[in-house]
């Protein structure tokens, strides 16, 4: 029997996801009982055998769908081949919950993608852990105006490193992807089929764009087509994707409202452009400020909201002393995580904190937004003439600029 890579095995659960009764429940069964260690273990034939063996430790229900799983486990083998031929003719590859670079946010969410496929630069994903996200989606048939804010949305906060993710489709979507791909935060494309599948196919211009500048996601395999029923599983992974929503317009009835309830499921901030109540494509959008969104004016209050999961998530990351230290941490989030040990230092022996130190807190504090020295005065729990000192020499050196009592960085 031919060995499988771990990249089989990965291609292996999606063909199995998609044609086979095995479900999220039949491996939190099978992980509870100590009989797979996780979903790759589903692709060994032998093991399957061994388990169906002990149906009466397992329901009877499981112990069908293993039978139908190894009764399909020919025809399996087949989509794996093919998948496998697609993602290499297209430079495809696949991510595992398995795996390292896995996305923080969906790994503190139930019910995310186990594997998923991406065409394009996924250090996209990589730096939003540290640097924020948003979903920024609305009707494929919008107004001018909401073209015009969310352009403007869109552009300012890629420019603060934030990245834009939303769905491909005509519209507001497709509006977001342009406005942000060549930002510094760029932009990320969910879509509902494969990521070779261009849906719809008059965006192959900004899919190519996307996978030259950005990135596309999906968790369908390769040449899968985007049927109509995984377009609110889609919705769920971008907002599980972003730190909050945008809702840029939506009628009454709306996939886009779908979104906006997975996000506010997911505990998560929704800011909704506020629009003419005499206009139906507006509707959806207002029933949700109705039911407590955001109103959205400018970007200033949606870089206040990712600024504090960003930060949720710093510390997150800094409560292992292991992670902090690791060679790893340091080639991949670089002087970020340094910031969030400083910031753990700060809290228990701020007497150990260089001038330098509290620099980099400063300068880590401007990322995403003006503050003026009170406000970095909370930040560092430092006495006002200490943080002046240390602004007047950031300002000194041109690391810093002071406009209308606020500070920001020079070069964001």
């Amino acid at each position: 029997m031919e060995i499988l890579t771990d990249r089989d095995k990965d291609f292996f659960y999606s063909a199995m996801i998609l044609n086979t009764k095995i479900n999220f429940r039949t491996l939190k069964e099978l992980s509870d009982l100590k009989l797979i260690r996780n979903y790759r273990d589903l692709s060994d034939k032998d093991l399957l055998n061994r388990i169906v063996r002990k149906e009466s430790e397992l329901k009877s229900d499981t112990v069908s769908k293993i039978n139908g799983l190894l009764e399909s486990y020919g025809d399996i083998e087949k989509l794996v081949k093919n998948y496998k031929k697609i993602a290499d003719a297209n430079r495809i590859e696949v991510i595992s919950c398995l795996d390292e670079y896995y996305p923080y946010n969906w790994k503190k969410l139930s019910g995310m993608p186990q594997v998923f496929y991406i065409r394009g630069n996924y250090r996209i994903v990589e730096n939003m852990t540290l640097s924020g996200s948003v979903a920024v989606v609305g009707s494929r048939n919008p107004s001018r105006y909401a073209l015009y804010a969310t352009d403007q949305m869109c552009r300012e906060l890629g420019c603060k490193g934030i990245a834009v993710i939303s769905g491909m489709a005509y519209g507001i979507d497709r509006q977001a992807h342009i406005s942000s791909v060549k930002t510094k935060g760029g932009t990320i494309a969910v879509l509902a089929g494969g990521v070779d599948n261009i849906y719809p196919a008059s965006n192959k211009d900004i899919y190519d764009l996307i996978c030259s500048n950005g990135l596309v996601i999906s968790e369908m395999p390769p040449g899968q087509q985007p049927l109509r029923q995984y377009f609110p599983s889609r919705n769920r992974l971008i907002a599980g994707l972003s730190d909050c929503t945008l809702i840029m317009e939506a009628g009454a009835v709306s996939g886009t409202l779908h979104t906006a309830s997975f996000a506010a499921s997911q505990g998560k901030e929704v800011f909704v452009l506020p629009n003419n109540i005499y206009y139906k494509n507006s509707w959806g959008g207002l029933k949700l400020l109705e039911d407590g969104g955001n109103v959205l004016l400018n970007s200033e209050s949606v870089i206040d909201s990712v600024a504090r999961a960003v930060m949720y998530k710093r510390l997150d990351l800094g409560c292992s002393k292991e992670f902090y230290y690791s060679d790893i941490a340091k080639e991949e989030f670089g002087e970020a995580i340094d910031v969030s040990v400083l910031r753990e230092l700060a809290k228990v022996k701020p007497e150990e904190l260089t001038d330098d130190n509290w620099k980099d807190i400063i300068k880590d504090s401007l990322t995403l937004k003006p503050l003026c020295a009170d406000e970095l005065c909370g930040i560092t729990m430092l006495p006002f003439y200490k943080v002046s000192r240390l602004l007047t020499e950031l300002e000194l050196n041109g690391t810093v600029c002071q406009e209308q009592g606020k500070y920001s960085l020079t070069f964001v």
